[in-house]
This record gives C-alpha cells, sequence and structure tokens, in this order.
C-alpha cells in the first residue's frame, strides 16, 4: 500500500498521520511515498522512463543542458567516473540524475552548488575527493531533494550545506561515511538557520557511519541545526529514521541541536558508544521514537521546553543514556521524559550538582529495568516523578512513594520489532498516570504529542490513563518502526550489498 502526500501540505496540523517515505522522481510536483509494510523498510522511488531523459555523457554537456532546461526535464549523466567535476544546478524543478542509482561517480575536486528550486539531484557516489576546507555540496534554493548518494571519506569542511534563508529542503536515503578526522571545521550535513525565514529542513532514511577524529566535541558532527548565535531562530527542521553508528570518533554530539522547534523522530543509534543526541542551545526540541541501543541517549544542555518521550535505551555506552545538565548560561527548564523504556541503560544524570539544576522536571511513566548499580544519578531537587516502574536488583538512587515508583517485574518480553516490551499481565498495562502538564506541542512540525502510537509505530490509547508504561504498547498491531541497520536505510544500492 503507498500513498502520496505533499508533506508541505501537513504543516502545522497537529492530528497524527501515516508516517511519510522519500521523494519520488516521477513528478515535479515534490511528493512522497508511505508503505504500509510492518519491516519499516521503504520502497525506493521508481526511477523515470528512460524516453523521458536527456541523455549526457560529459560534465560539460550536463552544465550547458542544466542552463537551456525547462522546468520537468529529467537529465541523466552516463555512468562513469568523473574527476574535479563542478556541477551548479541552478535551473528550477529538473531532475539531475546518474544514468542508474550509484553508477556516476565523482572524484577530486568535485563539488556541487544548487541554486534553483523544486530540484533533485540523485544517484551520484562521491569517493576519492579533495576540495580542502570547501564545501561538497551546497544548497541555496528551496524545496530541493538530495537523494541516493554515497559521500565516502572526503576531504571537505562540511558534505552538505542547507544555507539559511531557505525551506524544505532534503537529503534522503544517503550514505555519509568515514568523514576524515582532521577535518574538524564543520559537520558532515550543516543545516543554517535564519531568524525569518523556517526552513523545514528533512534529513530522511539516511545512514551515518565510521566518523573519524579524537572523540569528545570535535566539531565533526553527523548533523548540526544552526550554531549557537542561532539560538533563537526556529527552524523546524525534522531528522527521522535515519541510522548512525560508530561517529562518535568524530565528536560526541551525533546530533548537535543549536536552534529550536527542531524534531529528533524514529533515529537508530546502534553501537554509537560515544554519540549522543544533545539539544546544545535553543528551546522547544523534541526526541520521540528513537532506539538508542549499545549507544549514547539523550544529553540536553541548554534552554526549555525539551520534550524526550516514546524512546527505547537499551545497553550500557560510555555516554550515559540520558543527561540533564547544570548550566549557568541559559539554565534548563521545563524538561519532561515521559513514557520512555530503559533496559539496562548507562547512566541517568538529573543535573543535581551546582548552583544551576534544570528546573521544572518530569520523570513520568517511564520503565527502567537494570540489573546492577543505581538508575538515577546526579539528583535534582527540582524534579517530579510521577507513576514509574523500576525493576531487576539495581537501586533507585533515592527514596519514593508508591505515586512516584513502583518496584514490580513488568514482565518484559522480545516484541516483533525486536525490543523489549511489557508481555499480557505486565503490571506496566493501563498502569500510566494523567496527573503532570501535558506535553508541550510543536506549532512547525507534526509531533505525537499525545502520544496515540507507540515507539513501534502502534496504536495506544487516547485516555493516558490507560496508556502502559514505557514506550511500547501491548496489543497485535502491525509493527510500523523498528530498529534501523545498514540493510533498511541509506541508498539502495548499498543496502542491496548489505543484504537489504
Amino acid at each position: 500500500m503507498t500513498c502520496e502526500l505533499d508533506p508541505r501540505s501537513l504543516r502545522g496540523r497537529r492530528h497524527l498521520l501515516p508516517r511519510y517515505a522519500m521523494t519520488c522522481l516521477a513528478s515535479v510536483v515534490l511528493v512522497t511515498s508511505c508503505s504500509g509494510s510492518s519491516s519499516g523498510n521503504v520502497v525506493t522511488p521508481p526511477t523515470p522512463p528512460a524516453d523521458t531523459r536527456v541523455k549526457v555523457s560529459t560534465i560539460a554537456a550536463l552544465q550547458a543542458a542544466i542552463i537551456a532546461a525547462p522546468s520537468g526535464t529529467v537529465l541523466a549523466l552516463s555512468n562513469g567516473t568523473y574527476a574535479n567535476a563542478t556541477i551548479n544546478i541552478s535551473a528550477s524543478g529538473i531532475f539531475v540524475v546518474a544514468e542508474s542509482p550509484g553508477g556516476v561517480t565523482l572524484t577530486g575536486g568535485s563539488s556541487v552548488h544548487i541554486t534553483g528550486d523544486r530540484t533533485t539531484f540523485s544517484g551520484f557516489q562521491f569517493k576519492n575527493g579533495d576540495i580542502g576546507t570547501g564545501e561538497l555540496i551546497v544548497v541555496d534554493g528551496n524545496s530541493n531533494t538530495i537523494t541516493e548518494c554515497n559521500i565516502v571519506g572526503i576531504i571537505a569542511s562540511k558534505y552538505v550545506h542547507f544555507n539559511g534563508g531557505f525551506h524544505d529542503n532534503a537529503l534522503t536515503y544517503c550514505n555519509i561515511e568515514g568523514k576524515p578526522g582532521t577535518m574538524n571545521a564543520g559537520p558532515a550535513v550543516h543545516i543554517s538557520t535564519s531568524s525569518t525565514i523556517v526552513n523545514h529542513t528533512t534529513v530522511r532514511q539516511c545512514t551515518f557511519l565510521n566518523a573519524l577524529g579524537a572523540g569528545g566535541d570535535f566539531g565533526n558532527e553527523p548533523i548540526r541545526i544552526g550554531l549557537g548565535a542561532e539560538q533563537n531562530n526556529v527552524s523546524a527542521a525534522v531528522i527521522e529514521e535515519n541510522y548512525f553508528e560508530n561517529t562518535g570518533l568524530g565528536d560526541s554530539e551525533t546530533i548537535s541541536v543549536k536552534s529550536k522547534g527542531n524534531v529528533l523522530r524514529h533515529n537508530t543509534q546502534y553501537n554509537n558508544p560515544l554519540g549522543s543526541f544533545v539539544f546544545r542551545t535553543g528551546s522547544n526540541n523534541t526526541a520521540y521514537g528513537n532506539f538508542f541501543i549499545n549507544s549514547g541517549g539523550v544529553r540536553v544542555k541548554e534552554g526549555q521546553n525539551h520534550m524526550i518521550y516514546n524512546n527505547y535505551f537499551e545497553g550500557t555506552a560510555a555516554n550515559s543514556s540520558l543527561e540533564l545538565t547544570n548550566q549557568s548560561v541559559n539554565p534548563l527548564g521545563t524538561i519532561y521524559v515521559v513514557h520512555n523504556t530503559f533496559y539496562n541503560p548507562g547512566a541517568i544524570l538529573l543535573g543535581g550538582s551546582g548552583a544551576n539544576p534544570p528546573q521544572n522536571v518530569v520523570l513520568a511513566n517511564n520503565i527502567f529495568f537494570k540489573t546492577g548499580g543505581t538508575i538515577l544519578s546526579d539528583l535534582n531537587a527540582n524534579a517530579t516523578y510521577v507513576s514509574n516502574l523500576f525493576f531487576g536488583g539495581a537501586a533507585l538512587g533515592r527514596s519514593f512513594v508508591s505515586a512516584e515508583f513502583t518496584n514490580a517485574n513488568p514482565l518484559l518480553t522480545t516484541t516483533v520489532g525486536g525490543i523489549y516490551g511489557p508481555s499480557a499481565g505486565s503490571p506496566a498495562l493501563r498502569s500510566a498516570s494523567a496527573a503532570y502538564p501535558a506535553l508541550v506541542d510543536n506549532p512547525d512540525v507534526m509531533v505525537d504529542a499525545t502520544m496515540l502510537q507507540d515507539i513501534e509505530g502502534k496504536s495506544r490509547p487516547v485516555d493516558r490513563t490507560q496508556k502502559a508504561l514505557g514506550s511500547v504498547q501491548y496489543n497485535s498491531d502491525a509493527v510500523l518502526y523498528r530498529p534501523l541497520s545498514r540493510r533498511t536505510s541509506g541508498p539502495s544500492y548499498l543496502r542491496a550489498l548489505a543484504g537489504g
């Protein structure tokens, strides 16, 4: 089953709609496909029919064709390797594609600059490249899509830069891998923001692998949204259904958020112990429906109204599973941690040590299962606890009353989606409390703020008290989301090699 939606027509609508997937090349209008498959995979869009294409066999011919192309033109560059190619896409409404997905490799000093609107750049690989401190792909336009591209080991400050002042651009089904550790001048993907234009940038179904460097705050993040000086800009970027593995040596911040109104959802961190999703500066940011497996989790450094819900944390890592910081600059306030599952997690730090502990912190309806050690650390006197459940032999780390915590076996079992959730008869079922304020909604991006879905996309009751504790609802609904892998994300031609 597939459907077509224009994502721009959905902006601001608050009810939950079926998930949407990647941009199609079948028409000039930007549309997306969604799949009802329970596998969590998405269908690669069809390539335009061959007889509609204008075929070119040199970069010079491609550039000349771009300049002359009317809207709707599909320009296909012949398969092969092209060195030191400079491609400027100035026309609007056109498709610049490889003859076959992955069939064109750009090397050396190659780079791409998109200044048109509603264009698609698809199917290219970038390898053995060196542009020094330059930027590989720069977007200065609106409603453009970069898709099915593979960028590996290029020497460049940034791989993809969406400049501020533009809107509705997207990076989909791409692989970003092996950014050299010496290139710490910028992140792999940089989304600049504007004080006047909400960018609504999307990064969807991409893989980010094996970043190099020294770890820590090295400046080589896979994704950065804004800069410190842009913390008051509303970005409303959506980072969804991406896969991150072994990126922490590039930077400890897998996704570094430095602006307002951004949403991180349905992503997977797997074996990424030195990487975390970080709300660095800015406010009103949301992380929901993410899978953190043997990886860092969510760190919140500055700002207010950050919502962390419906996430799944499994396995310890060098980075904490959850960390709220004690910060004197723009100190934290109104941080909700609701309906998450922590299964033998790493450290959970609540920011109590120091002169500026986070204010109005709520931990509600979570499951904590841990077999040893202590669950909660760096306790914060400003935290409120509502109807959480813990079990497994670990000390909670604080005294509690029954309205705050229950110590009971949640009877967890492996779900169809491969994570731990409650089974029949679990005390987590129909045990949620509504005794806390509603989550702060996002006026610019659809978010499931009332949690009508669980982390796997299964339905939840509307009544807050009938929901199961944790991130997994117990029912027989089809699984829409599960932990991603190299076989279920990134370019179609690489998924095939990985066995997808």
